[in-house]
């Protein structure tokens, strides 16, 4: 007897183990993705297509099946009458020897926590029926319609990423989703299209809709006093770091349709924004360094290769020679003066040293 309740307490306990592991193992559709990149990278596009409708057949396959799993067990009266919070539902799961469906469902608690679910069964099921498509995979399908010069399709792509944005396991990659869509835009000459999405991008950035920031920038550019450049960067700061390309397109945008006032506001955002994350980044590696000025400021990120890439990736160096071209004709020559006169010495990218050596000839210095 004691044998026959041995054998049966171990054969439960494999039950319990294959359980887990069925639930925690690396899935297909991560693998197919995985493999998609890694086509990408060597430029197989055709495969990195294959992979990518791989990866997304079996993201659905196998939600799917895990929502039938659950749906199955929460059927029964007993597991229907322990509530609908986790734990004394995935007690009565475990007596019940429920181990898939308990497995599956300690799966997701621990991807997402308890509290994401609000402590809801009900609450998970929902994730899970959300959560059949494959929005990075999306994605990557656009990345190569986009490669291969066909916008019709990429958009389509980026679009069925979008829709599905709220399952990205990186909540950030949305913005390169919309990135992509303006991008679109641009390459189909759609210019007003490409205005709309790029505010799209703003569309939860406090920094931009801060009308009070926005007049007070521009208002101390506008007083045009010796100090009024360094006074500048002294005062001002904006964390929006998603929104920087938008910042500086937009700019470029408003200008080129002689709109000068949006023109100098996205400027304006565009270089504070970019100036913030790099003095961020500075005082991560320098406990020590406190802004003492923009000269030094430039000195300072001139030190980190990372610091001059990230600058000129995303086109940090470039706006701080923007900010000063609309600021000069919007008739501030002092500030435009003194911020050119630091570019020129200082600046890590020597282009923009260049182009602020020649913006200072053409205001006759």
């Amino acid at each position: 007897m004691k044998k026959i309740l041995f054998i049966f307490i171990l054969f439960s306990i494999c039950l319990s183990l294959f359980a887990a592991e069925k639930n925690t193992k690396t899935d297909e559709s991560v693998v197919a993705y995985r493999n998609a990149i890694e086509a990408m990278d060597a430029q197989d596009y055709g495969k990195a297509l294959k992979y990518s409708e791989d990866a997304i057949l079996y993201r659905r396959q196998r939600i799917e099946n895990q929502i039938n799993t659950v749906k199955n067990s929460l059927s029964a009266k007993r597991v229907q009458a322990a509530g609908d919070r986790f734990e004394p539902v995935l007690t009565v799961l475990e007596n019940r020897k429920e181990y898939e469906t308990a497995g599956i469902i300690n799966y997701y608690l621990k991807k997402k926590g308890k509290d994401y679910f609000e402590d809801s069964i009900t609450n998970l099921l929902i994730y899970l029926e959300n959560s059949t498509a494959f929005p990075e995979a999306h994605k990557l399908i656009g990345d190569i319609y986009k490669l291969e010069g066909e916008y019709q399709f990429a958009e389509e792509y980026y679009l069925m990423a979008l829709d599905k944005a709220d399952v990205l396991d990186i909540p950030d990659e949305k913005y390169e989703i919309l990135y992509m869509l303006a991008d679109i835009s641009r390459l189909e000459d759609d210019f007003p299209k490409m205005e709309v999405r790029l505010l799209n991008i703003l569309s939860e950035d406090i920094n931009y809709k801060d009308s009070a920031l926005k007049r007070a920038m521009t208002g101390t550019i506008s007083n045009n006093k010796n100090d009024s450049m360094e006074k500048f960067f002294n005062l001002y700061r904006s964390d929006s770091y998603n929104s920087i390309n938008a910042y500086n397109q937009l700019a470029e945008y408003y200008y080129n349709a002689k709109k000068l006032d949006k023109a100098l506001d996205f400027s304006c955002l565009a270089a504070i924004t970019s100036f913030t994350r790099i003095i961020e980044i500075i005082t991560s590696r320098n406990s020590t360094y406190e802004y003492e000025g923009l000269a030094s400021f430039f000195q300072e990120a001139s030190m980190y290769d990372d610091v001059i890439d990230w600058g000129s990736r995303n086109s940090a160096w470039k706006s701080f020679n923007i900010l000063a071209k609309y600021a000069a004709e919007k008739g501030s020559n002092n500030f435009s003066k003194a911020l050119l006169r630091v570019i020129a010495r200082y600046t890590p990218e020597v282009y923009w040293q260049r182009d602020a050596v020649l913006q200072l000839e053409n205001m006759g210095n």
